[in-house]
């Protein structure tokens, strides 16, 4: 069956391939037989030939692109970007060549080029893997080295670890029903809507544990820096601790965690297999069950922002229309849309190791995306992912004009649930 959904999908050829020369079908015929030589290299696990296919594109999802509209330079399209890491691959580019490794973190891991691509190829994974192959060869970049030594000293992307066993939020019943996975970036900088979270699991009478005593970064962000042997550690070490807690679910108010859990853990090699939730998306359920009653009106009104771990097609949780749904639950509330959102949301500018890496194009990224959430004047501005919602605190504090509060929407729900927290 395989076989002649292929032969369907290149049926346009055969015309073409009837009038060429004789000496052009057997060049054709020759190119097909050794294709692989063109997309394989020995010391080289990236997927060449995935970069090939975009390489070889007319740039159809440049228009789309975060890096090259805010850095305005051509090199940082999708399909030129995958031109430069096809040929450092192929070694027809030096890999220690600075320019072409300044180009390869040129890029926040958004998927917004997933989202117009026919052949459904994320240029940020294979940049990744790009990364990944400049860890074999010491050729990372200064600008990536500090997150590699707090992980390793601390266990965080910090220089202090936020975990410990003495945290108000290190939270361990017996025979827990749910592992709240919490992340970094919540810790330090999102309180309440770990706060709120606890308190909705409380409510419900939910047993469930936080293991802080235990925790370390769940590894994405070092992942995608290039730091692939940490991240395979981070994540052997953070496999064994789910798997010891013996939870059914486990749910997080970071889309970074969750993805890193749910998807990135199985790619090196530690799957989790207990169900792995945004918590949206669990008290989403959890409403639907009856379990959670939604009784305060909270006569708000909002705009969401659509993290692009929670809105984009590769990353197994797309939640775009689930959001839609939680939010029309909440009494009162009344939602306006920014002009891009779902899964056509911006990037934050925060995704992808771009604010390590890109400190200054990050900032630009992140104030022209809150200029767009702000532009109905909500009296929040809402998302479900603590590094987004950072991002665009420091857009405030940048732009100074805009003031609506920054919320996370797992607060909002433990509002309209009367939760204290």
């Amino acid at each position: 069956m395989e076989i002649f959904k292929k032969f369907k999908k290149y049926s346009w050829m055969i015309p073409i391939f009837k009038t060429v020369s004789k000496e052009d079908r057997n060049n054709f015929i020759d190119g097909y037989k050794n294709r692989k030589k063109f997309y394989t290299m020995d010391n080289i696990d990236a997927n060449l030939k995935d970069m090939a296919k975009c390489a070889l594109c007319p740039n159809m999802c440049r228009f789309d692109c975060p890096a090259v509209q805010v850095t305005k330079k051509e090199p940082y399209a999708p399909a030129s970007k995958a031109r430069i890491s096809y040929f450092m691959g192929m070694q027809h580019i030096p890999m220690d060549e600075s320019s072409a490794i300044d180009t390869l973190y040129q890029c926040m891991g958004c998927n917004a080029c997933l989202q117009w691509c026919p052949m459904d190829i994320s240029t940020g994974d294979f940049l990744v893997e790009m990364r990944a192959e400049l860890e074999k060869r010491d050729l990372l970049p200064q600008s990536v080295q500090p997150l590699k030594q707090r992980i390793e000293s601390n266990g965080s992307v910090f220089e202090i670890s936020p975990f410990s066993e003495e945290s108000d939020f290190n939270h361990n019943d017996p025979n827990p029903e749910v592992f709240y996975y919490i992340g970094c970036m919540d810790m330090k900088y999102a309180p309440h809507a770990i706060r709120a979270t606890m308190g909705l699991l409380e409510m419900m009478g939910v047993k469930y544990c936080t293991h802080l005593e235990s925790r370390e970064c769940c590894g994405g962000p070092v992942n995608k820096a290039g730091h692939r042997s940490v991240a395979i550690g981070l994540s052997e070490r953070n496999q064994v601790l789910l798997k010891e807690s013996k939870v059914k679910t486990i749910i997080s108010t970071c889309p970074g965690c969750t993805g890193t859990i749910k998807k990135t853990y199985t790619s090196l090699g530690h799957p989790v297999k207990a169900e792995v939730l945004p918590a949206i998306q669990y008290f989403l359920n959890k409403i639907d069950e009856g379990s959670l009653k939604l009784t305060q009106t909270i006569d708000k009104t909002i705009t969401y922002h659509d993290p692009c771990l929670l809105a984009r097609k590769n990353n197994e949780i797309n939640f775009v229309d689930g959001t839609r749904e939680l939010i029309g639950k909440i009494p009162g509330v009344q939602l306006k849309e920014a002009y891009l959102h779902g899964d056509e949301t911006r990037c934050c500018g925060m995704g992808g190791a771009y604010q390590i890496s890109n400190p200054e194009f990050s900032s630009k990224v992140r104030e022209d995306r809150l200029i767009q959430l702000e532009k109905y004047s909500p009296n929040y501005v809402v998302s479900a992912c603590p590094t987004c919602e950072y991002a665009f605190k420091k857009a405030q504090e940048q732009l100074k004009n805009y003031t609506s509060e920054v919320k996370d929407l797992v607060e909002i729900i433990a509002d309209a649930a009367g939760v204290k927290y």
